[in-house]
């Protein structure tokens, strides 16, 4: 898209009384090729574009968005936010960042892979995919396997003269397998997303990965009430830090829903616990140069040795709570982490489970996860007394 549209844009909403003025624009060009039993189940090709305008008059701001490019040149698109604007309760806090805080010298960040793949090449991998999976001892059906290549362009544009873009690529292949055995089914996943195409894993990979999980659960049986070591795999450690993560949004601190909320500097976690977020690793898939607010982004040490040290913040709630942005705005008054992980320690997951002895290793969970307000996990609902 032409750039002087956008500027067009923010000059139509200052006239029409607008104070400030964003734009963000995000436009996805890609190919993905679904199998089903190692025949083309669809070919998906997109080319989409989105522009979110978000003004701001005095304490009050709404915002609109489109896609049709017809309707984003047309007078009454800026009226209809201004409208909004005027009609909206206002904000409690300033949600803008200061001017003279916004980024001016983008980090250069290797985020993009400009490598076309065809289409064919694309069906070729999710067949061979499948192929590989089905092929193996105890797999009887599959749920299907998906190769996508992607890129996705962000610019972002404020009245205040800020101007910012960033190219990204999106490469993956996941499938899904199954298993039966005695009347048993089970199934499960393997998947390998990257940004560059010769980053991920070949389809037999990702095929051998996912029959081998799927197959371990045949067999299955409860065991008896034990108090041993747990270990988990990197899959359920993912979705545990990720239940940290929304603990640890601002918008939830700010509304006293979390139960971190009043454990910022204090040990809570294990000392050999510690987590970052960081938002200039190459080739990381959320890293970026800078947040919705027009923020530089920054690494933030969320949690240190167990210690609360900082919440993902952005502008609105960073002002609402009294500390500083850590440049995590997503969009409208979002809040979303960049590349978060969890330091290395000092063992393997190797050694860990050969040392375990008698423990459990866990692959999957099951349940309703975190209750964010009490910080206790809920594996099951409790029976009906009634």
């Amino acid at each position: 898209m032409d750039i002087e549209i956008l500027q067009d844009l923010i000059k139509k909403a200052k006239n029409l009384g607008a104070d400030a003025v964003d734009l963000k624009l995000q436009e996805k060009k890609g190919v993905a090729v679904a199998t089903r039993m190692t025949k083309l189940e669809n070919i998906t090709r997109s080319e989409v574009m989105n522009v979110d305008m978000r003004v701001f008059i005095g304490k009050k701001s709404a915002n609109i968005v489109t896609n049709n490019l017809k309707e984003l040149q047309e007078d009454n698109f800026v009226e209809k936010a201004i409208f909004a604007a005027k009609n909206s309760p206002e904000e409690l806090v300033n949600s803008r960042a200061d001017a003279a805080k916004l980024c001016k010298n983008f980090k250069k960040i290797d985020i993009f892979d400009p490598t076309e793949v065809p289409w064919e090449h694309l069906l070729e991998g999710a067949m061979k995919c499948e192929s590989t999976a089905l092929q193996t001892n105890g797999i009887t059906n599959s749920g299907g396997a998906r190769m996508e290549n992607e890129f996705i362009k962000t610019v972002l544009m404020k009245s205040e003269g800020f101007f910012g873009e960033y190219d990204r690529s999106v490469n993956g292949i996941v499938i899904e397998t199954l298993a039966e055995k005695d009347g048993e089914l089970q199934q499960d996943y393997c998947y390998s997303n990257t940004i560059y195409v010769a980053d991920m894993k070949t389809p037999e990979q990702v095929a051998r990965e996912a029959a081998d999980m799927t197959v371990r659960k045949l067999g299955s049986r409860k065991i008896k009430s034990c108090r041993v070591p747990v270990l988990f795999h990197r899959r359920v450690g993912r979705s545990l830090l990720k239940n940290m993560l929304n603990a640890l949004n601002g918008s939830v601190i700010a509304k006293g829903t979390s139960f971190l909320k009043d454990k910022l500097s204090q040990q809570v976690f294990s000392d050999r616990l510690s987590v970052s977020d960081r938002y200039d690793l190459d080739r990381g898939l959320r890293s970026r140069p800078f947040d919705a607010d027009g923020l530089e982004c920054q690494n933030t040490k969320l949690i240190s040795s167990g210690i609360v040290n900082s919440f993902l913040l952005n502008t609105k709630y960073a002002n609402q709570l009294g500390l500083t942005s850590t440049a995590n705005a997503y969009d409208g008054n979002e809040i979303a982490p960049n590349e978060v992980f969890i330091e290395n320690g000092d063992i393997s997951f190797e050694d860990l489970l050969k040392n375990i002895g008698q423990g459990l290793l866990v692959v999957d969970v099951l349940g309703n996860g975190l209750n964010i307000i009490t910080g206790n996990y809920i594996v099951r609902e409790p029976l009906d007394s009634g």
